[in-house]
């Protein structure tokens, strides 16, 4: 375990929507606001393969995150093809990344899984997760937001948690890499945010209804959450 200071880079896969970014801020910053607290001696780079901006040589940060997008990882668009090629660059070299919603179905891919769109449909709002005995963060309920999901794990992986709608929600692999389904950086404030914009449009009544419902039911804490994953850069980040 390093205790030097850490560069993190927070690769931006997808963009708030543009009404609701003033008031919430990218999803790189939702980030950094997130686990920051835990690794107050780090410093963040944003970089965003979504907007073509080019990625970095693979050993230029000591560790990076992944964030969520609205896409989906297998429709392969370039910068997808791209990001995967780093993601196995960063596996050959051991620098460790965590992968966050879309972040963690594209490493799935990058690494030989699959992910496809979920047969039971969009999960939204809060919801419990469990993990396997010390393999995850105290925290039992997370914020979620998707459609796809991680059916096929790759080789050298394993489910350390899930829930009843996602199954394969978070994995660990055999070299310095972590990923989760949830969204650890989004709040109850967000969640009704984008439970509300796309009700009746991308997400049906029913699913937006028990997205409120569910985030005033269940407690989340992120910064269980987001201890562990500052543990596991500080575990794994080169000396």
């Amino acid at each position: 375990m390093t205790s030097k200071t850490l560069n993190i880079c927070i690769l931006e896969n997808g963009q708030t929507p543009d009404d609701l970014v003033g008031e919430f801020g990218s999803y790189p910053s939702m980030i950094e606001r997130w686990i920051a607290p835990f690794l107050p001696d780090a410093t963040f780079t944003y970089i965003s393969p979504v907007a073509g901006e080019t990625l970095p040589e693979s050993d230029a940060f000591d560790g990076y995150i992944l964030s969520g997008s609205k896409y989906s990882a297998y429709e392969r668009a370039p910068w997808m093809l791209a990001l995967i090629e780093f993601l196995q660059a960063l596996k050959a070299r051991s620098i460790p990344v965590f992968g966050i919603c879309f972040g963690h179905q594209i490493m799935a891919d990058a690494y030989g899984g699959q992910t496809t769109k979920a047969k039971n449909g969009w999960g939204v709002g809060a919801q419990h997760y469990e993990y396997l005995e010390n393999a995850g963060p105290s925290a039992a309920a997370a914020y979620i937001f998707h459609q796809d999901q991680v059916t096929t794990l790759p080789p050298g992986a394993t489910c350390i948690g899930g829930s009843f709608h996602c199954l394969n929600g978070v994995i660990s692999y055999d070299f310095p890499a972590l990923s989760v389904q949830y969204h650890p950086e989004f709040t109850a404030a967000y969640i009704h945010a984008l439970a509300t914009k796309f009700r009746g449009s991308l997400l049906p009544e029913t699913v937006s209804q028990g997205a409120l419902d569910s985030i005033e039911s269940l407690e989340v804490d992120n910064r269980q959450i987001a201890d562990w994953a500052a543990s596991f850069f500080r575990e794994h980040a080169k000396p």
